[in-house]
């Protein structure tokens, strides 16, 4: 085998191997698994009230949703549930080949989890819980209670929506004696592919509440999300463009070299 033979192999080989790195990148992306967390057995509500009575407080119309969803290039799913108390189980699954979306609730937990595997999959579980109340007085209701979010193996980009987050709000509307007056908050924490991932999780307490200056009616609600995106499109490596380029480099010296060989 004469020398040309030789590095045209060889250049041949750097550019394979380049080319093979590349496309094992994109057949092989990275999982981004979202989850958000309520510990609803740690669940507190509280009312004081503005002078020494305390406010008596009537909740109804308790609710819970929940939807879930997967799609990709092999199909889609979704899948909803609702329940019309707190203490229920309710479970929600969406899959799609290897990407699970999953939601549950019961008396003792709120949780939405997202598992993106596929290329270019899109997967999704959120849901609310929410309920109604009266005051019959002045005072204030208070809602803490300990959440969880955590987001893995997503990038810092501006396309993939990749998103753990909780949410609470609260509102109160009262009208008496012609005087009409109201009250709101709400909280959010969440991690995103938008901002920084230099940390992945994050646990705390939703806390927020409503005043009443008199008497009135509200609500309240807790919600989450948990969103993941499958890789796009992998981008190679730095090495497998160094790889590929190193090769035809070679390439090209080689035949260079060729046609400056006097023909005998």
């Amino acid at each position: 085998m004469n020398k040309f033979s030789q590095g045209l192999i060889v250049a041949l080989g750097s550019i394979g191997l380049g080319l093979s790195q590349a496309a094992q990148a994109v057949e092989n992306p990275t999982p981004v698994t979202a989850t958000a967390t309520i510990d609803w057995s740690k669940l507190q509500l509280s009312v004081t009230g503005v002078t020494d009575t305390v406010p008596t407080v009537v909740f109804s119309n308790y609710n819970t949703t929940f939807s879930s969803s997967s799609t990709s290039s092999g199909g889609s799913e979704n899948h909803s549930v609702t329940r019309y108390d707190w203490t229920s189980s309710a479970h929600s699954n969406a899959s799609v080949g290897a990407s699970l979306a999953n939601g549950l609730a019961s008396s003792d937990i709120f949780s939405g989890t997202a598992g993106a595997v596929e290329t270019g999959s899109v997967v999704s579980s959120s849901g609310t819980r929410s309920v109604e109340f009266s005051f019959d007085g002045p005072g204030m209701l208070t809602v803490s209670v300990p959440y969880t979010i955590s987001l893995t193996g997503a990038t810092s980009v501006c396309c993939n929506a990749d998103n753990a987050a909780v949410k609470g709000t609260a509102s109160f509307n009262s009208f008496e004696d012609g005087r009409s007056s109201n009250s709101s908050s709400n909280v959010s924490f969440s991690i995103n592919s938008f901002g920084d991932l230099s940390s992945t999780s994050r646990s705390g307490n939703l806390v927020f509440g409503i005043v009443a200056s008199d008497a009135g009616t509200g609500s309240l609600s807790v919600g989450i999300n948990a969103t993941a995106n499958g890789t796009v499109g992998a981008v190679p490596e730095p090495e497998s463009y160094a790889m590929l380029l190193a090769g035809l480099g070679l390439m090209g010296a080689v035949v260079r070299r060729r046609k400056n060989i006097p023909l005998a």
